[in-house]
């Protein structure tokens, strides 16, 4: 409830007053007041996470046992939430950024800025922040899970109710299997770079992602909003983990794909045409349209004719065991 009241309060302040003038669109400055109390709540779950970021378990807790008794027994103070508005700045027309990421209030197309992290070996995960499971994704991103979270609920994305399984709580997230995913939550994955000689490609993150087992690329399809959890204790868990789009599943995602097999971890290896370690792209998260929301070809039984053809990743599938979750 405090959360809310300071929502509310900071909601009639001359920031909230001056973003929703700013916009022009009552539609839009609406749903920026509507998520101020989500926005605050995501920003005291960061300001938690980096009150202790980087600190030795064992310095926190000789620091903790070198306080008097009485300061210990007070409640710790909270790290004041930022005003979430002034990290929006308008780059004209319908285009805003926040932080390192851009995002269009109409096309409600996200654009994370991000490097290659690794062109060979098993992918886990597609983007993570730096500080998260870096030696398993194929990109990485200085952006905060949170942030990006909040852009996302700024331009009324709406996580899926049906992906994941919460009915009992000592197995976490068991994702659904047959799904069905609306277009809501549903989007496209793509990628922008430079190539050698500095003309601006793009391609669909499909294009650089195989599966073994079907030897060939992945599917074209969506991947889907899941929003990640708040947990008990008020933590944002993407902002415990670093994690933003995984391919195998993953409840403190914030995205997750859908395909099948995404509950192994030994299926999922890079194309050659991902360029170097360290090239600078721009992932772009696009709105699927409605009635396009389910994914095509393997996980829908392709057509005689229409499955692509097989290419050769960069590295055969390795020996042992798999895991599931």
């Amino acid at each position: 409830m405090m959360v809310g009241a300071t929502g509310s309060a900071w909601a009639n302040s001359a920031h909230g007053q001056g973003l929703r003038a700013g916009v022009g669109v009552v539609g839009w400055g609406m749903r920026v007041t509507r998520l101020i109390p989500m926005v605050m709540v995501l920003a005291m779950a960061g300001g938690v996470a980096r009150a202790e970021e980087g600190k030795p378990a064992a310095e926190v807790e000789k620091k903790a046992a070198e306080k008097p008794a009485a300061e210990t027994e007070k409640p710790a103070a909270a790290e004041p939430a930022a005003d979430p508005t002034k990290a929006i700045e308008s780059l004209g027309g319908s285009r805003y950024r926040m932080g390192l990421i851009e995002f269009d209030k109409a096309t409600r197309v996200v654009s994370i800025p991000a490097l290659v992290n690794m062109n060979k070996g098993l992918v886990e995960y597609l983007l993570v922040h730096e500080s998260g499971k870096v030696h398993e994704s194929l990109f990485s991103t200085k952006v905060r899970p949170m942030e990006f979270n909040v852009a996302m609920l700024l331009l009324d994305w709406k996580p899926s109710a049906t992906f994941f399984d919460y009915t009992e709580p000592e197995r976490g997230g068991v994702p659904v299997k047959g799904a069905t995913h609306r277009a809501e939550n549903s989007m496209t994955i793509h990628v922008r770079w430079k190539d050698e000689k500095g003309k601006e490609q793009t391609v669909r993150i499909e294009e650089w992602l195989h599966n073994l087992d079907k030897k060939a690329h992945i599917s074209e399809g969506p991947f889907i909003y899941t929003g990640s959890r708040i947990m008990p204790d008020g933590s944002f868990l993407a902002q415990d983990t670093g994690s933003i789009v995984a391919m195998m599943v993953d409840p403190a995602s914030i995205v997750n794909n859908p395909r099948e097999g995404n509950e192994l971890d030994d299926i999922w290896v890079p194309d050659p045409a991902v360029p170097a370690k360290g090239t600078a792209v721009t992932i772009e998260l696009r709105p699927v349209a409605a009635g396009k929301a389910e994914p095509k070809g393997e996980e829908k039984g392709e057509s005689k004719g229409e499955k692509k053809p097989a290419v050769k990743p960069a590295q055969g599938k390795p020996a042992g065991k798999r895991s599931a979750k």
